[in-house]
Parts: structure tokens; C-alpha cells; sequence
């Protein structure tokens, strides 16, 4: 088996937060001196404040010390479109799809591995948090005097689980590591499907003590946001259910998932949207600018033409701008109205014409306009229309026909697209969630398309339905290189398990 011997060496982060840089060579967590940084109640408190935001950060941002492979899923899943060579978006968007080069030389292995490193970094930090005030008994008070201590290890729980919990998203296999790991001897390796279970677990401690404690989260913490131990537990629920709703990897994975407990962390999940104020300071969604702004990424044909049928879902030549339809600027019977208010029309592509006309469009997403104006609108991680799709998926499973129908109803289909409701049929309902989650989700989140398109078996053939341990943390960790993805004999990986053998065209 393998072994994770080099864990604390990528993913201990007291040198990160408190002197705000990264280092492979810190010391190991028995050493006395690591001890004495966490000897003060204030001093862990403090650590613990920052949680959240390292998270959200690493989703929602692009350029080091917070590189992720949100881009690449964005345009692998065909949502976004973007010729450009940044953040591993064209060699993740080939068509035919390539194989990922895992190598640690290759330019664009940033985004998975830092990714991997700041996950796991999360991961400790939340590990050593709880470590002090579960297994220490030590007790966090504010200045005030009040007990603080269910409050910070509840935050401690929430982070343990999104980060174990996108690691199991993200990558084929991983290192299980909580407070309870004994780091003395050899970790081996767990796939997916045990890591997601373990973030759930995680998230099922935080929930329980959300539902027996009475606490604030300090304003400072999630800007923006009052939360209340309530509201933490309604967030806990839905990534809870997230978890589960979007970790197959295939069809039959998804038909496999525990939906009577989606249903019930989604019945008890977000009352309210999960959205940060952001200040550009500390608080920023780069991947916002990157998925959207003029110049960059675009919006797939295979969106538009979900939207309005009367466009073409792939752009094959450069004769396709001269036979395209004009644009629908009002309420048009059967044509989805957030086509004009969350999409903008282009009259030209800047895109490179010898990079493939696949990659071409002519529109692009809108709503985030503003933030992209400001930089300091809420920008959401998770929302509550996000949440009433997990729902309503749920009951599909049950199955509920009429409660999935109503819930979808009752949403932003209807009171957005203006579309007509769905009828209370499984195909229908099914079709209707997937297309929720491609438009009124579209950029929303992170990997949302992608994972969406993974379960149904609709992404592109060759694509890889998850990504390897990086190549540079195998090196460290002493293991054989692999990877996934391609067509035909350079395709690596077991098609519809680890690499795409469907497609949606």
C-alpha cells in the first residue's frame, strides 16, 4: 500500500498563517515548538478565524497561492469556452479530449497540486483546532468571558469537512487525515468514495453540535454574514448533501448514492444564500473575472443552446456567424428569458481560429457584472436555489414526482425562465434539475457543471472523470506516477470509472 510519510511536510500551515507564506519543510507536529503555537486559547481562536475564508478563497480564485482546477472543469465540462492557454484551459478543453500530463514539469500543474496543498493544509489546520479543544479540552473564551469553545470547534468541524469533502470531489484517491490519525505510522491511500464518506461524518458532528449549542460566529469571520449556530447548520446540511449529490462519477454511481440522506441534510439546508461580502482585499473571486470578463472565457454553445434551441450547440466553422438566428431580447414562448438577462450577445469571437472553431461562441455571462464592476458585491459559495435542487433531486430518487415537480416549480425555471412548469414524471424532473444546475448555477460555484455533467455520462469522451494525485506530492510521497484522460491508445485510466467513455454529442 501507499503510504502518506510526507503528510505534515505539504499540508501543516502555521507557517502560512501567521507569517502568510508557504513551506514544504515545516516541523512535525510533536515537536515541542509547534506545541507552544498552539498553546494559547487566543492564539487557536485566531488560527480558527481564518478557516473560511481559505477555503472560499482556494474555489473561488486562480493565480498562486490560490490556484485550483475550477477553470479547467469549467471549460472540461463544456459550460465555459476559452481558447487561451491560462490555467490549463485549452489543454483541458482539446477536442478530442488529450491525456492530463501529470508530470511535475509540466507548466500548468499548479492548479491541481496547489489546490491538493492548500486543501490539505485546511485539513491540518482544522485537525490541530480540533485536536486542542476536543481531544485537549481546552476551553476558548471571548473577551467578554463568554465560552466560545462549541463555536470554534463547530467552524473547525465545517472546514474539516469541505476540505476532506473536495479533496473526495476533486482527485481519484486520497490520505483520510483527522484529529483521531495517528501520523507515526504509514496512512495509505483511500478512494474517493471513503473520503467523501469520512467529510460527511465530519459534517455530521459539526451539524449535531449546531443542533445542541446557541453560539455567534464573529462577524469578522464570514464578512457579510450573521451567522448563528442555526444558520452554520443549515450551511453544514447543504455541503452535506452537495457531497453526496455530486460525487459519482457515473450514472450508476449517482443511482447508487444514499438519496433518503441527501434528502434529509437538504431538508434541513440553506434558508438563505452562502455569500461572503467581498473587499478585494482579503475577500476576492478572481475565477469570476476568468470564467466572465470581456477577453477571457465565454459561454459554451452547448449552454446557449439549451437556453434557445435555435442555436447551434457546437460551433464547427467559420460560415456558422453568418447563419445564426438573431437574438432574443424579450419573452419568446419555449426560449428560456435568462438567455437575455443573465447572458450578453457578441457580434465576434477574439478567439484563436487555428486553436479549433469548437472553441468559439457568441455570448457571454452577465450576471456577475457588477461584482466584476465593484469587487466588493457577496459573491456566493452555495446557495439556497442550489439547495431546493438538491431537494427536489432527492424526491426524484424516493421517488416523490410531485414533490420534486413542485419544488422545481416553484423555482428559477419558472420564475426566472419564464419556462413552463415540468410535469411530474422522472425523465422530466431529472432533465429539468440537470438543466437548473447548467444555467441557473452556471458559474456559481465550484465545478457544479462538471459534476453535474460527470454523473449524468455526458461529458466529452477522454475527459477525465476525476483528477490523479498530483505528480509532485507523489514524487514526495515516494509513488508511481499515473494519470487519466484521452482517446483511443494514448487514453489512460478505466473508461467510465476514471476517464469519460460517454458524451453528451
Amino acid at each position: 500500500m501507499k503510504t502518506y510519510k510526507y503528510l505534515l511536510q505539504i499540508s501543516v500551515v502555521i507557517a502560512i498563517l501567521l507569517a502568510g507564506c508557504e513551506s514544504l519543510d515545516v516541523k512535525n507536529e510533536n515537536d515541542p515548538d509547534f506545541a507552544t503555537a498552539f498553546s494559547k486559547p487566543s492564539d487557536v481562536k485566531g488560527v480558527a478565524s481564518s478557516f473560511v475564508n481559505s477555503w472560499f478563497q482556494e474555489i473561488y480564485n486562480q493565480d498562486d497561492p490560490y490556484a485550483s482546477p475550477s477553470l479547467m472543469f469549467f471549460v472540461g465540462a463544456d459550460a465555459g469556452t476559452c481558447s487561451w492557454g491560462n490555467f490549463a484551459m485549452r489543454d483541458f478543453s482539446y477536442e478530442p479530449r488529450i491525456t492530463w500530463d501529470n508530470t511535475p514539469a509540466y507548466p500548468n500543474s499548479l492548479y491541481p497540486e496547489q489546490f491538493y496543498k492548500t486543501m490539505y493544509s485546511l485539513l491540518s489546520s482544522s485537525n490541530e483546532v480540533l485536536g486542542k479543544v476536543e481531544l485537549g479540552n481546552m476551553v476558548i473564551e471571548a473577551d467578554d468571558g463568554t465560552d466560545e469553545t462549541a463555536m470554534v470547534k463547530a467552524v473547525a468541524l465545517l472546514t474539516q469537512g469541505l476540505s476532506l469533502g473536495y479533496i473526495g470531489l476533486t482527485y481519484d484517491k486520497a490520505f483520510i487525515v483527522t484529529e483521531y490519525t495517528d501520523l507515526t505510522v504509514t496512512v495509505p491511500t483511500s478512494p474517493y468514495t471513503d473520503v467523501i464518506d469520512t467529510a460527511v461524518k465530519c459534517l455530521d458532528k459539526c451539524i449535531a453540535l449546531c443542533n445542541t449549542e446557541t453560539f455567534d460566529v464573529p462577524a469578522s469571520w464570514v464578512p457579510g454574514l450573521t451567522l448563528t449556530n442555526v444558520e452554520l447548520g443549515e450551511l453544514a446540511n447543504t455541503v452535506a448533501a452537495v457531497l453526496l449529490s455530486y460525487s459519482p462519477r457515473n450514472a450508476a454511481e449517482d443511482a447508487a448514492v444514499d438519496w433518503a440522506s441527501v434528502k434529509t441534510y437538504a431538508q434541513n439546508g440553506l434558508s438563505y444564500d452562502f455569500a461572503p461580502l467581498m473587499d478585494d482585499v482579503s475577500w476576492y473571486a478572481w475565477g469570476l473575472y476568468y470564467q466572465n470578463a470581456s477577453g477571457w472565457g465565454q459561454t459554451d454553445m452547448r449552454i446557449i443552446n439549451m437556453m434557445d434551441p435555435r442555436f447551434p450547440s457546437r460551433w464547427t466553422d467559420a460560415g456558422t456567424w453568418a447563419t445564426l438566428p438573431t437574438p432574443t431580447t424579450s419573452h419568446t414562448a419555449g426560449i428560456d428569458d435568462r438567455v437575455f438577462t443573465d447572458f450578453n450577445y457578441l457580434s465576434t469571437c477574439g478567439f484563436r481560429v487555428e486553436r479549433g472553431y469548437y472553441h468559439f461562441t457568441c455570448y457571454r455571462f452577465k450576471r456577475f457584472d457588477t461584482y466584476l464592476s465593484t469587487w466588493t458585491e457577496p459573491v456566493a459559495a452555495f446557495t439556497k436555489t442550489e439547495n431546493d435542487l438538491l431537494l427536489a433531486e432527492a424526491l426524484l430518487h424516493q421517488p416523490d414526482l410531485t414533490g420534486a415537480a413542485a419544488i422545481i416549480n416553484a423555482g428559477t425555471r419558472v420564475t426566472r425562465g419564464h419556462l413552463s412548469p415540468v410535469a411530474a414524471n422522472a425523465t422530466d424532473i431529472a432533465n429539468a434539475i440537470f438543466y437548473e444546475r447548467n444555467i441557473e448555477l452556471y458559474s456559481a460555484g465550484f465545478g457544479i457543471e462538471f459534476f453535474a455533467m460527470r454523473k449524468a455520462d455526458k461529458l466529452q469522451e477522454g475527459t477525465p472523470l476525476h483528477l490523479p494525485i498530483p505528480g509532485q506530492q507523489l514524487e514526495v510521497n515516494i509513488m508511481e506516477n499515473y494519470t487519466f484522460g484521452g482517446v483511443g491508445a494514448a487514453q489512460k485510466g478505466v473508461p467510465g470509472i476514471d476517464v469519460s467513455d460517454g458524451g453528451w454529442f
